[in-house]
């Protein structure tokens, strides 16, 4: 559906509206919403500088993605959740608990590692001192995971929840340790390609033409790289390690989203290309232990503002000191909308990006901005996002 179709469906007109007013008011300056029921794209809008096909830094939307390559592997007999980490991946941490650190803590953010570190700022030292380039290297990659490796935690694994970047790069490391290919690959040949995804990658400008590269949407000016981002991935410590990495790198579109989505949906009713029904419902069911906490193995769910799970916006760049970006106490309510149904999973994007999905109903809603492009400071999204979502709830009948 083009932009212009979905603006002739009068049941969308509000959120449409207000996907429009967030150009005028600087919450972004490109955005795409679309909302599907099973297989059936309800509404596909864009606004701004962007079009249906824009692609997109999806940010830490990687991160559902990582974790159904998991699942695939996990499938194959490769790794399972219940698997101990410390079995696959080199820990050098002084403490003993890292080695109790299971893959399910890992995916649902209960690992007790730290939220985030500035660990590109490492790699930079080690240039300046070593005089060469690390930096977007393999050895950078290997160094800052090496840095992961070494950390001591914040508490034991499963006892609590803290969003946690670091959690996903081991995730993604130890996935190409047992897939035995690096994790572009994999993820093209497990996820992206059966599912039909042709415009979800990594490293975008390697694989476009000069004539694609207007299906770029920019993230902004990178202080650490002294140039402006198109095509480039936005999180540094993800620049850093090359742009590949399990929390973050990929560019995606609204409509390869949906794909995705849509795959989440029928695995869930047995129905999957890639995912199978247990899988399924590992990811869209919350982990207990610990009592209350709002992550599934993949996916956060629509809960009210509480501690220690990811605020909105996703990992934060280096003027950030809230792990997350915006902090708890800025958004008064869910990122998903006060009518978002009690079932649904999702997950948010740092450069302001969403995905949310209600199995039963078999709803997707994908929100893909730039919200960066006017700075890291930028929390307008914030308030609006929740608008646009309530919005959409409100119109699909139940």
């Amino acid at each position: 559906m083009t932009a212009a179709a979905a603006g002739e469906n009068p049941g969308f007109r509000e959120a449409a509206d207000l996907l429009d007013a967030g150009v005028g008011e600087g919450a972004y300056a490109a955005a795409v919403l679309l909302v599907a029921r099973d297989d059936e794209v309800l509404l596909e809008r864009s606004a701004g500088y962007a079009r249906a096909a824009s692609l997109f830094d999806i940010a830490s939307l990687t991160k559902p993605l990582t974790a159904a390559l998991f699942f695939v592997l996990s499938q194959e007999g490769h790794l399972s959740p219940e698997g101990i980490v410390a079995e696959i991946l080199p820990f050098a941490s002084p403490d003993p608990r890292a080695r109790e650190i299971r893959f399910a803590h890992l995916l649902s953010h209960t690992s007790g590692l730290p939220a985030w570190l500035p660990l590109y700022e490492k790699v930079a030292a080690a240039e300046q001192a070593e005089g060469r380039r690390l930096s977007g290297t393999a050895e950078g990659h290997d160094r800052i995971l090496a840095e992961v490796l070494s950390l001591p935690l914040s508490r034991d694994p499963g006892a609590g929840w803290e969003y946690s970047d670091l959690g996903y790069m081991l995730a993604g490391r130890a996935i190409e340790v047992a897939g035995f290919r690096s994790l572009d690959r994999l993820l093209a040949s497990m996820i992206t390609g059966p599912l039909g995804m042709r415009d979800t990658r990594y490293l975008p400008l390697a694989a476009i033409g000069e004539c694609e590269t207007g299906q770029l949407i920019p993230t902004g000016w990178s202080e650490v790289r002294r140039r402006e981002k198109a095509g480039e991935v936005d999180d540094e410590n993800a620049a850093a390690m090359g742009g590949v990495s399990g929390h973050a790198g990929l560019f995606s579109t609204a409509g390869d989203l949906f794909l995705f989505a849509r795959e989440i949906v029928r695995a869930g009713r047995g129905e999957g290309r890639v995912l199978s029904r247990p899988s399924a419902a590992r990811m869209t069911t919350r982990v207990a232990p610990p009592p209350g906490c709002p992550w599934t193995l993949g996916f956060d769910t629509p809960t009210p503002v509480r501690g220690g799970a990811s605020p909105p916006e996703g990992t934060p760049p280096p003027s950030v000191s809230s792990p997350k970006g915006d902090s708890p106490g800025e958004t008064p309510r869910s990122q998903a909308g006060a009518l978002a149904p009690a079932d649904a999973v999702g997950h948010l994007g740092y450069t302001g990006c969403s995905i949310w999905i209600e199995p039963v109903r078999e709803i997707s809603v994908i929100l893909l901005t730039n919200r960066v492009v006017f700075g890291s400071g930028n929390r307008k999204l914030s308030a609006l996002r929740p608008r646009i979502h309530d919005a959409v709830w409100k119109e699909i009948p139940g």
